[in-house]
């Protein structure tokens, strides 16, 4: 059993490697080298449309849960409303070529969950979007919502002009964010990888099929260890492929959804940047919108 065991961890680790690495690299590059104004550009002036093209964002700029944080806190300085904002952070980890990418690898070239999985988070991202809105749009006269009144030429002059950096810096600026953030991903995959091998090769079937198998105690399981794993999303997909044969296709959704939205590292970062009531709302969405999700594709049998 141990032997299956490292067997196990080491393929979760192996496979997923490559796309951790090109993940912080693209991650770094992007932080370093791509103006925010040129994201502002793109933004609607209209609050509906603003929120959905922000949950698309994540085509263009393709950073993991991490490195939404930190381009969001950029949005809000400039005057993008929070609703707009969140919907990116909430998507642009799945929304992205590189974690379909990986989702469609895992799944042995299979675009079913990959789709499915986009879809979902998508879909999840706009309503909590469209949600908060509303709530902007009640407690308009605060000004901190009125990121839309001002012409976005105005918005983007209100940075200050960038200090030019030799190619010897920025290189520099991006290795070693990149080390930073593989590092802490790493830690995290390598962690929730020895979870998954010990769960398929030492705990007895018998002691998961009841909750595993259950359509909805297996969405609510599966979410639940998303949230404690706390993976990147260009591994994440790895580590639910190896627990498929667990736990329903409706988990399996649950996993991948909710864990780029809600994890260890959210739960003590998203407070910093929204409003704590906001960081509630959105959590409970998420969680409920999720859960309704799993449980819709357990209830129409879909197997992936």
């Amino acid at each position: 059993m141990w032997q299956a065991a490292q067997t196990i961890f080491l393929s979760i680790v192996l496979e997923s490697l490559p796309f951790i690495l090109f993940g912080v690299l693209l991650s770094s590059l992007i932080q370093e080298l791509v103006p925010q104004e040129r994201m502002l550009r793109l933004i609607p002036k209209n609050g509906i449309l603003a929120v959905i093209v922000s949950s698309l964002f994540g085509l263009v700029l393709p950073v993991c849960d991490c490195g939404t944080i930190p381009v969001a806190r950029s949005l809000i300085k400039k005057g993008v409303p929070t609703s707009v904002a969140l919907s990116f952070t909430l998507s642009a980890p799945v929304v992205n070529p590189l974690s379909m990418f990986a989702t469609y690898v895992a799944f042995g070239m299979q675009s079913s969950m990959m789709w499915l999985r986009v879809t979902t988070t998508f879909v999840i991202s706009v309503v909590i979007g469209w949600t908060l809105l509303s709530f902007e749009q009640k407690k308009s006269e605060r000004p901190r919502m009125r990121g839309f009144e001002l012409p976005l030429a105005e918005i983007a002059t209100t940075r200050l002009a960038p200090r030019r950096r030799s190619v010897s810096q920025i290189l520099s600026s991006v290795i070693g964010h990149a080390i930073l953030e593989f590092f802490e991903v790493g830690g995290f995959v390598v962690v929730s990888a020895a979870v998954a091998a010990l769960l398929q090769t030492w705990v007895p079937a018998s002691v998961l099929s009841p909750i595993g198998k259950h359509p909805i105690g297996s969405v609510i399981g599966m979410m639940v260890l998303a949230i404690l794993l706390s993976l990147c999303s260009e591994a994440d997909a790895f580590v639910a492929r190896s627990l498929a044969g667990l736990t329903t296709s409706g988990g399996v959704l649950g996993f991948l959804v909710i864990g780029q939205m809600i994890d260890m590292r959210n739960l003590f970062l998203l407070p910093s940047v929204f409003p704590r009531r906001i960081v509630v709302i959105t959590f409970f969405l998420a969680m409920i919108l999720t859960l309704c999700g799993g449980i819709l594709i357990n209830h129409i049998g879909l197997n992936i």
